[in-house]
């Protein structure tokens, strides 16, 4: 890909489809010393909200989630956008159980 393209992270709730809203910002990130060589980067990172209130005033209207309380499988694609054509990834998926991992022996203060 060219290095004007821009990836854009596109993240929701597995069983609620893509139409959601995103569960975290679009931005994705890179190790700047994997993105300077000529190979493909194969490791990204990017954030999700753990928590968020409802918003049924944004289109599409965003439901209220704490995975903290209530995880879910969440599924994820990044995209890429040139000035000739978007490029999409396959589907990933963070499975409930890795997220009910994280948040075991969780303290709410």
């Amino acid at each position: 890909m060219r290095e004007d393209n821009v990836l854009f992270m596109h993240s929701y709730f597995c069983d609620g489809g893509n139409n959601f809203g995103t569960l975290g910002g679009p931005g994705v990130y890179v190790n700047l010393a994997e993105a300077r060589k000529e190979t493909p980067v194969r490791q990204f990172l990017f954030f999700i909200d753990v928590t968020r209130k409802s918003s049924p005033g944004s289109i599409p209207p965003e439901l209220g989630f704490d995975l903290s309380v209530n995880p879910k499988d969440i599924c994820f694609y990044v995209t890429a956008h040139s000035v000739i054509t978007t490029y999409k990834s396959n589907v990933g998926k963070i499975p409930k159980a890795v997220i009910e991992q994280v948040f075991i022996g969780w303290e709410r203060r």
